[in-house]
């Protein structure tokens, strides 16, 4: 048969290139069973899964005691044994030939080998993974934590909603990629840097309570937030007013700013991993990518694997470079723009979005909207200067440049370590009163205090 035509009908394999395909061929070996023949067993290792050819199979999960949890006939071009090869434990499901069957059988090195060279696959694995989580019957816990659905997906895992196990609150957990997991130093770096992140106590960074390993990856345990996406705000109200962007700029810079002075480089900020509650406050997620050093060097294909969003990818993180705190506020420039505009600077396919990052002009904000305030125009030409050099230096530059916008008497201390706090109130209308005289008392007494600036 021709194997490797075979395989690129098979959905597990369907992104495979043909030089993938062809070299997975090379280690596939071909095993027929008769009808009745126990293929596979409860409790056995897993050290290889199957894709079926011809014929059918039962496939029935069953518990401690032998009771049958779960039974599901599969067909032609589906696979089986790749969870228990996939996570290192053992089967927990017994696969009988309900017919004469044929199947193409995959050794397990082989099938890291092929997650190593062919990240797609992995990616595909993950999300078999994902789908045993949440099935009926299936996975319901990771370590301590119970699941209750999924919230969404991304390039570098899934995240779901699960209980803490003593506090009984809402949590998010996140499950990275399995590619992440074979990739160079990546576990070690991981363990180290996710406890770093822990750490970070900032109200703009969403709060990392734990870390789990379990089914052969890495699971992010974090706070679950209110509110809405930036993503989700712009695609509904295009242009945001200018006082919001500037609020929006100043937290995430304030957030960012704690992030850079412990080392940390998120990667990939975008609006999708921004989210605003009702109350205004904003919130950087998903610091994945952050936890990966060696993503921007490692190899897929004989290309540079760019991580990333190239909407809002520096020119450096383009081109493959080291990169910086810098790529983080260019990100942040075209944030801005999108914000002000309400659609990113750069148009086209990926190639040309990329490009436009390198070579393009430096991203006008003020050509789309003639009206706007000068410190937000000059905000996004300095932030998405092409050379890092001719950026902010950091994010408590851009704190300074918002603070002397503004026609006050007093000006921030010139140390970078500055802090922007938000103070929401809220109150029933025959308290508006008490609020109002609350309020300008705390507002004297800061202004007594040297180095503070009330907004």
């Amino acid at each position: 048969m021709d194997i490797v035509n075979f395989l690129r009908q098979v959905e597990a394999f369907e992104q495979l290139d043909p030089a993938g395909a062809r070299h997975l061929a090379e280690e596939i070996r071909e095993q027929s069973f008769a009808a009745g023949t126990t293929i596979l067993e409860r409790g056995q290792d897993g050290d290889c899964m199957y894709v079926l050819v011809i014929g059918e199979v039962d496939v029935s999960i069953i518990d401690e005691t032998g009771e049958r949890l779960l039974s599901v006939r599969l067909g032609p071009r589906q696979i089986f044994g790749e969870m228990a090869l996939l996570t290192g434990e053992p089967r927990t499901a017994n696969v009988v030939a309900n017919s004469d069957c044929h199947c193409l059988v995959l050794e397990k090195h082989s099938v890291e080998q092929l997650i190593r060279e062919q990240p797609p696959i992995a990616r595909f694995l993950t999300t078999i993974l994902g789908h045993r989580l949440l099935a009926a019957n299936g996975i319901k816990q990771v370590g301590k934590y119970r699941l209750v659905g999924e919230l969404g997906r991304g390039s570098m895992g899934i995240v779901y909603e699960a209980i803490h196990p003593t506090l009984d609150r809402p949590v998010a957990i996140k499950m990275l990629s399995h590619e992440l997991i074979y990739r160079p130093q990546f576990v070690e770096r991981f363990r180290n840097e996710a406890k770093i992140i822990a750490r970070l106590r900032q109200p703009g960074i969403v709060e990392v309570f734990d870390t789990e390993e379990a089914y052969a990856t890495f699971f992010i345990v974090m706070e679950k937030l209110p509110g809405h996406s930036l993503e989700e705000e712009i695609a509904a109200h295009g242009r945001l007013d200018e006082t919001s962007v500037r609020s929006i700029l100043c937290q995430l810079a304030a957030a960012l700013d704690v992030a850079h002075r412990h080392d940390i480089v998120h990667r990939d900020v975008k609006p999708s991993n921004i989210v605003r509650g009702i109350d205004g406050q904003v919130k950087l997620m998903d610091f994945g990518l952050a936890l990966d050093p060696e993503a921007e060097k490692a190899v897929c294909g004989g290309e540079s694997l760019r991580v990333g969003t190239p909407v809002y990818m520096a020119p450096e993180q383009v081109n493959g470079e080291p990169l910086s705190g810098q790529s983080d506020i260019y990100s942040l420039g075209i944030i801005a723009y999108e914000m002000l505009v309400g659609e990113p600077p750069y148009a086209g396919n990926i190639l040309q979005v990329m490009q436009q990052h390198v070579d393009g002009p430096v991203p006008d904000a003020g050509k789309r909207r003639p009206d706007l305030a000068a410190d937000l125009r000059s905000f996004v030409l300095k932030a998405c200067a092409k050379l890092a050099d001719e950026r902010f230096a950091d994010c408590g530059e851009i704190l300074r440049h918002f603070a002397a916008s503004e026609v006050l008497d007093l000006a921030l201390p010139p140390s970078p370590d500055v802090r922007v706090e938000t103070l929401t109130c809220v109150f029933q209308p025959q308290h508006r009163r008490q609020v109002e005289e609350a309020l300008a008392e705390c507002r004297r007494r800061l202004q007594e205090l040297e180095g503070v600036l009330v907004r």
